[in-house]
């Protein structure tokens, strides 16, 4: 339980960004970035050195399907102060995707679930009842009459005929 919760502030903590930092968009070849803010924008890729762009957006382009990489935009704000945002990218593009939002991702998993217990409920409906007991009565009482003979095939065992080899019979 406490792993759960932990994952879903996690995921909270993913999903909301610093103020002025965002992915603004993914197209079927790109990625764009944007940081805004202040003014004197400044690009960088992997922590090099070189600046890669001056505007306030970049796109990054993929490269076989993949955009990956390390991207960092830094801005001097009115009060002269530098403000840097990291973006770590490792998205896989396309045409022909789409983008599942997590409220349809919630709706199917609910109407998931929501058949599943319909389907339970109708195989609990429809299935019959036994009411009665499991046990049924005799059909016929006995009588109180004398017990039948023995069966002449099963009779007592005689001592004196009895084999004495060693697995003949129990010992106690």
């Amino acid at each position: 339980m406490i792993l759960t919760g932990f994952v879903f502030l996690m995921l909270t903590a993913a999903l909301s960004p610093a103020e002025g930092q965002e992915i603004k968009e993914i197209t079927a070849s790109s990625v764009i970035l944007t940081c805004s803010g202040g003014e004197n924008y400044k690009w960088y890729k992997n922590r090099e050195k070189n600046v890669i762009s001056t505007s306030s957006t970049y796109e990054v382009q993929a490269e076989n399907g993949i955009v990956e990489g390390e991207f960092h935009c830094e801005y001097t704000t009115d009060d002269s102060k530098t403000i840097k945002h990291m973006f770590y990218l490792n998205v896989k593009v396309c045409e022909n995707c789409y983008e599942l939002s997590g409220f349809l991702a919630w709706g199917v998993i609910f109407g998931d679930l929501l058949v599943t217990g319909a389907v339970i409920l109708i195989v609990y409906m429809c299935v019959p009842k036994n009411t009665g007991s499991t046990q049924q009565k005799a059909s016929k009482s006995r009588t109180a009459g004398a017990p039948p003979p023995p069966n002449p095939d099963y009779e007592r065992l005689n001592h004196n005929t009895r084999s004495a080899d060693l697995y003949a019979g129990l010992h106690k």
